[in-house]
């Protein structure tokens, strides 16, 4: 049934239900479920196996390689990256994108069973492997608690109890602590004193078990009661622990106090820390439910924050690190500012075509297919964030054609003299079938993105379906609520406003161009071609890459010691670090910042890819003062930090969208043999580096670090009465410290260490005199007796990429996008392969883009398809459906000179405004096309057909493109970088696209259909 003819009938129904679902948007917008970013799955888990003492190469061998084979066996791990460190190594596991969120559970159980299997044939004191499947959870808000007179211990206690009282907040998904300290009871040895007395340490070990104790000793029955029995010995303080007696080898007892300091202290080495704005701080993170408005959550959050904040102990504050809120707010004001400017644009140029009236009638499918289109997007789950709204933008410069075409189309069936309702119904009717194709089509190009199975695909995936639900609900409104506020309110001009009749004058010097064509088919159609050539040269030489960077004003910057620093000295310099950036009289372009010890702190961003962790590594989070640009506080960074830190190596950055680093080329080398591609790397490094403009350079190799190696006489160990396994113990024990016990301080557990004192482990000449004692109780030796302490080198790291060794190079150029870099070097990287020992893969945004593109155009031949099919179903013609097929590829004339004229980049987005452009510039054919047929079945010639079929049409092509174009261009001037690609290939695309299809089907249905040139007194 002609859906219009319905809506007309029963009008009171049509304008109720449109009118609820624009209340219904309006009640949605109120506070519609936001976010900064499109919330995607995250398939990646890490995991971690610590060996302490392990060298790297037995780490690689017994560790990571089994491991690796371990998890290579699940079908669905698309990738495994380990890094091997002395004692530990860390892996990333990451899934194949096909993976749906449901399976992940059942994955990472199957993952934890694999690695359970390899855990007993790993070697003895092996801890782990551990796998965290959590690695991927993004934080709305990050506070430091900072307390300049506090221990870390007590930083930390009061973190947990603000992370059990946020967890009392609705909406809160989940609370994580970082940059804790942990604190250990340490027992420091006086060796002397235990000499004199005729002690070891493990006696003093023993003693500590056996006496610090909360253990089960049964129960009584009393009156039939049940009484639990408990013995005394769990030590209440420190001072209770120093009471502990230690029994004499020739008898008696002494308080543990005589033979040993004991105090409470941080882990050392330390592991984690944190500092924000100068001053040590433990780190909260909140991650919000799923489906809230970030920023109305934020704001009870904020609240809540506000009273915990009054209940601090004196000198304890939160303060704040990142807010996604705040950063979704801006996005928000900005968008509405060119939601606003746009819609004005829009309504603006029909008004200025159809007249005040008419005007206002089609401007208003904006606001309502917007609303409308909201409530579409909550019953599917899709969250407001910068690609849903920026998808809505781009779709109402096209989504208000639908309404144009219907008004327009009735005007002029009003101007023939039909009743205003049959005018309504028959405008409806006829422009339906090709409005849906136009729109289908457009929707078509589309689902490669929609369907893709990749990271890049799935942070995009929403731009498609948003596109095509605003599509397609405009079509409804246009056919419906259009026809009947244009039956009651519209009324028929006699004459056309002044913008119309402007190009109607052109329609004469248009009718004169289309006979030239008809003449010069051949020439047209060749000089057309030539330009679709010179089109696909200049696309070759635009410069190409993912995703720009982000412009969330905040820095990210890597901070390296030299890989053999302890986590102490780590520490001291971050320390250092933080407070020289906290002052502004040296770094004004810095108004807040925290730095992450050991690890890279929480993910507050899908595109954190901060450092993997490391005992001599650290991570900032650096937030820019009001007016500074991110190119003066890099500038800053690079040049005063390496020149107050000349040991230090930094890495400041800004952040990407999507997966991969944005502007970051990575050449990924491997070999056969696992050695020759290091030295084909430091080729590498030399050519990357004789390039000019190179500002970022470095690679995850490290220099190799010392190692004390206690090469020990087998012939004197034995009559000493020692073995090597239990020197190693008695070391191990003087120098690490062995935890004995327990000392319990409320619901807090610390270990009780017992360890040398620190002058024999702060001093390597020392460690010769290290008194090893004899199993027999006879006394001690010095290790130097027994023994050669030795000073060698060891490996520092190893990197593996899916089971073999790898050396991963990272450079950035100062105006270069990756892909152009890597173009630079390509020599140099044939050059290495050429003997096919070594292999050079391009990773990080290189290979996502590809990954991405190549999923794109795997699908697009069947969408391709899709789309002749729907052009054969309209027209019922295999000629007519090439034509519109063959008009499409040279919309990327004027998309490839716009983006040489703007000197823009081509980003992923881009590239779906050249998919975009091919939906949109099909109508233009299909009403070319449309109107021919309608010429000609009225008994036209042909030649006239096509002349008169052009010149009726020019007028609502011109217009509907005039407000696709416009519409951009408030979405290009301020609509964020990523966005700007696309905005310019779509407007320059559609312009000239625009005008050179005006000539080309024409000429391309005149060949197809044999029409002869017009005759010469036509001209």
């Amino acid at each position: 049934m002609n859906i219009t003819a319905y809506a007309l009938k029963r009008p009171r129904f049509a304008f109720l239900a449109a009118l609820l679902l624009i209340l219904s948007g309006l009640w949605l917008v109120l506070d519609f479920p936001s976010t900064e970013e499109p919330q995607i799955t995250i398939r990646t888990a890490t995991v971690l196996t610590f060996v302490p003492g392990a060298s790297v190469e037995r780490m690689e061998q017994l560790v990571a390689r089994p491991s690796e084979e371990a998890i290579q066996t699940l079908p669905e791990v698309r990738r495994v990256k380990t890094t091997v460190r002395p004692g530990f190594a860390f892996s990333y596991v990451e899934l194949e994108p096909d993976v749906s969120p449901q399976a992940l559970p059942a994955v990472w159980q199957r993952l934890r069973n694999r690695l359970a299997d390899v855990q007993p044939r790993l070697p003895q004191g092996a801890t782990g492997p551990l796998v965290d499947d959590e690695f991927g959870r993004v934080a709305v808000l990050t506070l430091g608690l900072t307390g300049p007179d506090y221990t870390p211990g007590e930083l930390r206690e009061q973190a947990r109890q603000l992370r059990d009282r946020l967890y009392q907040l609705p909406g809160v998904e989940r609370v994580t602590l970082h940059g804790l300290r942990d604190e250990q009871v340490e027992v420091s040895l006086d060796l002397p004193a235990l000499a004199a007395q005729g002690l070891t340490p493990t006696a003093v070990a023993d003693a500590l078990a056996r006496s610090n104790i909360v253990a089960p000793a049964g129960f009584v029955n009393a009156g039939g009661a049940q009484l639990a029995l408990q013995v005394s010995g769990d030590a209440a303080n420190l001072a209770a622990l120093e009471q502990t007696l230690v029994a004499l080898p020739r008898g008696g007892w002494m308080p543990l106090g005589q033979l040993a300091r004991v105090a409470r202290v941080p882990l050392a080495p330390a592991s984690t820390g944190a500092f924000v704005n100068g001053q040590a701080a433990a780190v909260l993170a909140v991650s919000m439910d799923p489906g809230l408005n970030v920023i109305s959550f934020a704001e009870h959050l904020q609240e809540k924050i506000r009273r915990l904040q009054t209940h601090l102990p004196p000198g304890m504050t939160l303060v704040p690190i990142t807010d996604q809120a705040e950063v979704v707010s801006k996005q928000l004001r900005q968008v509405g500012q060119v939601f606003l400017e746009t819609t004005v644009i829009v309504m603006g140029i029909v008004v200025l075509f159809l007249g005040l009236r008419t005007g206002l009638i089609v401007g208003a499918i904006v606001p309502t297919t917007v609303l409308v289109s909201l409530v579409a997007m909550k019953l599917l789950g899709i969250d407001l964030h910068i690609i849903s709204i920026g998808a809505i933008i781009i779709a109402l410069g096209l989504f208000v054609d639908n309404a144009i075409v219907v008004a327009e189309d009735m005007e002029r069936r009003l101007a023939l003299g039909q009743p205003r309702e049959d005018a309504a119904a028959e405008a409806g009717r006829s422009m339906f079938v090709p409005l849906l194709v136009s729109s289908l089509a457009i929707i078509l190009t589309f689902t490669p993105l929609v369907l893709s199975q990749t990271e890049t695909g799935e942070y995009l995936r929403s731009m498609g379906i948003v596109m095509a639900i605003a599509l397609l609900l405009s079509l409804v409104l246009a056919v419906t609520v259009t026809p009947l506020l244009c039956q009651r309110f519209a009324r028929h001009h006699a004459e056309l406003s002044r913008t119309a009749r402007a190009v109607e004058s052109l329609t004469d010097w248009y009718r004169g161009k289309v006979r030239w064509v008809l003449r010069h088919k051949a020439t047209y159609i060749g000089a057309m071609v030539a330009l679709l050539g010179a089109a696909g040269w200049l696309f070759a030489h635009v410069p190409s890459e993912l995703m720009p960077a982000s412009e969330r004003r905040q820095l990210q910057m890597g901070i390296e010691l030299a890989p053999d620093s302890s986590g102490d000295a780590t520490l001291a310099t971050a320390g250092r670090i933080s407070q020289a950036l906290a002052d502004a009289s040296r770094f004004p372009e810095i108004q807040s910042h925290a730095i992450y010890v050991g690890d890279g702190g929480p993910r507050f961003i899908l595109a954190l890819n901060p450092p993997t962790p490391a005992s001599h590594r650290a991570y900032a989070v650096l937030t820019l003062a009001p007016g500074v640009t991110h190119a003066q506080a890099l500038a800053r960074l690079r040049e005063a930090l390496p020149r107050q830190f000349p040991e230090v190596r930094f890495e400041p950055k800004r952040f990407s969208m999507g997966s991969a680093e944005s502007g970051l080329a990575v050449f990924r080398l491997s070999s056969a043999d696992g050695q020759s591609h290091v030295a084909a790397a430091a080729r590498l490094t030399q050519a990357l580096r004789a390039l000019p403009g190179i500002v970022e350079l470095s690679s995850d190799a490290e220099r190799a670090i010392p190692q004390l190696q206690v090469q020990v006489d087998p012939l004197k160990a034995a009559s000493a009465g020692l073995s090597h396994a239990e020197i190693a113990r008695q070391l191990d024990l003087l120098l690490a410290g062995q935890a004995v016990t327990q000392f319990r301080d409320g619901d807090t557990l610390l270990p009780v260490v017992v360890r040398g004192p620190l002058a024999i482990r702060d001093h390597v000449e020392q460690l010769r005199a290290a008194p090893l004692q004899r199993p027999d109780g006879s006394g001690t030796v010095p290790l130097g007796q027994l023994a050669r302490v030795e000073l060698a080198a060891q490996p520092s790291v190893l990197q593996r990429y899916n089971q073999e060794r790898t050396l991963t190079i990272s450079a950035r150029h100062a105006s270069w996008t990756a892909q152009v870099l890597a173009d630079a070097v390509a020599a140099e990287i044939d050059t290495v392969q050429q003997d096919g020992q070594v292999r050079v893969a391009l990773g990080g945004e290189i290979e996502e883009n590809a990954s991405a593109n190549g999923a794109i155009s795997a699908l697009l031949p069947a969408c391709v398809l899709a789309m002749f099919l729907l052009f054969v179903w309209q027209f019922g013609s295999l000629r007519k459906s090439l034509i519109v097929l063959a008009s499409i590829p040279f919309v990327s004339i004027g998309a490839a000179l716009a983006l040489q004229l703007t000197g823009t980049t081509l980003t992923f987005v881009g590239t779906l405004g050249l998919l975009a452009l091919a939906g949109i510039i099909v109508n233009n054919a299909v009403l070319l096309l449309d109107a021919i047929d309608e010429a000609r079945a009225s008994g036209m010639p042909g030649p006239d057909a096509i002349e008169d079929a052009a010149a009726k049409r020019l007028r609502p092509i011109v217009m509907t493109k005039m407000v696709c174009i416009l519409g951009l261009v408030p979405l290009y001037l301020y609509g964020g970088a990523v966005w700007t690609s696309l905005a310019v290939v779509m407007m320059g695309g559609l312009a000239l696209g625009t005008l050179i299809t005006l000539g080309l089907i024409p000429a391309l249905y005149a060949v197809a259909y044999r029409v002869p040139a017009p005759a010469a007194t036509s001209a």
